[in-house]
């Protein structure tokens, strides 16, 4: 029993390196749509550019009640749990490779018939709801952003009421001159080359569930040349990139059990994954510690 318990308190930390095999003879499958993977916590998502003034209270100085750390790392689906729950079931990206990975990584990058193509790792507890993790490269082949003109348009105009932005005219009086008032337009989706979730969860054993895609985009060269946009506000704007009339993709959809402390190798005639999973240690200074008076 005392080993049962152990297992449940057990926290992972989860490695993931992506591969494609160079000479391979695999014929790509062509489709008129790709896998959706936005739903996944990305930790590999570009980091917005953050505004100074949003940091800065009235007298210009730096605030100090910026977001918790420990928001990025809240459990999904757990908002109402212990504190003891959250930090247990907690997810958090690292970003430092093991000595193993980092081995596997250069190794990879000197060999003629692979090619590494991206690293993923974060640490995660073992009780459900097990997070779905995302990895992708930076190469986007499709975004799908049915408000690109009007954002385009907004980022053209002045300051606006809150009304513009949902806010009924009668109760501006009582809208924050906080930016989180306001109701953003949703975030375009984006279809990365490389695209995919990892899932680590446990149950009697651990598995690990991959769904990737390498995925290229195909174009009509028949079909007319877009022209840049003319509406007022919008003069000079690069056109949006068109839509793609399908997709060459290849996969790579595996799960299996998987142990601690040892590589774990996924293949596919063209994509590979590396998993290296260790249990962390819990930290011996942080438990004897001395309370403070």
């Amino acid at each position: 029993m005392l080993q049962v318990a152990q297992a449940q308190e057990d926290r992972y930390r989860v490695e993931i390196l992506v591969l494609t095999h160079l000479h391979h003879a695999e014929e790509p499958r062509e489709t008129p749509f790709v896998n959706d993977y936005s739903d996944a916590l990305d930790f590999l998502a570009p980091e917005e550019e953050e505004d100074d003034e949003a940091f800065e209270d009235d007298d210009g100085s730096e605030s100090v009640d910026a977001a918790p750390d420990d928001i990025a790392a809240k459990p999904l689906g757990e908002e109402d749990a212990e504190p003891a729950e959250v930090a247990a079931n907690a997810v958090f990206p690292v970003e430092d490779m093991s000595e193993v990975m980092a081995e596997a990584w250069r190794r990879l990058r000197l060999s003629a018939p692979f090619r590494p193509e991206q690293y993923l790792s974060w640490e995660q507890g073992s009780q459900p709801p097990f997070p779905a993790l995302r990895v992708h490269d930076q190469e986007a082949v499709w975004v799908d952003d049915p408000w690109a003109d009007v954002r385009a348009a907004l980022a053209e105009l002045p300051d606006l009421d809150p009304g513009v932005f949902g806010v009924a005219p009668g109760a501006t009086d009582d809208v924050s001159k906080d930016s989180s008032s306001e109701q953003p337009l949703p975030e375009p989706t984006v279809y990365y080359r490389l695209d995919g979730k990892v899932t680590l969860r446990r149950t009697r054993f651990l598995h690990l569930d991959l769904d990737l895609q390498l995925r290229e985009a195909v174009f009509d060269q028949s079909a007319a040349p877009i022209t840049p946009l003319q509406e007022p506000g919008l003069q000079g704007e690069p056109p949006p990139p068109p839509k793609p009339d399908a997709y060459l993709a290849f996969g790579l959809q595996q799960s299996r059990q998987v142990k601690t402390g040892r590589m774990e190798y996924f293949d596919s005639p063209v994509l590979g994954v590396l998993a290296y999973i260790s249990i962390v240690e819990p930290d011996a200074s942080a438990e004897t510690a001395p309370e403070a008076p």
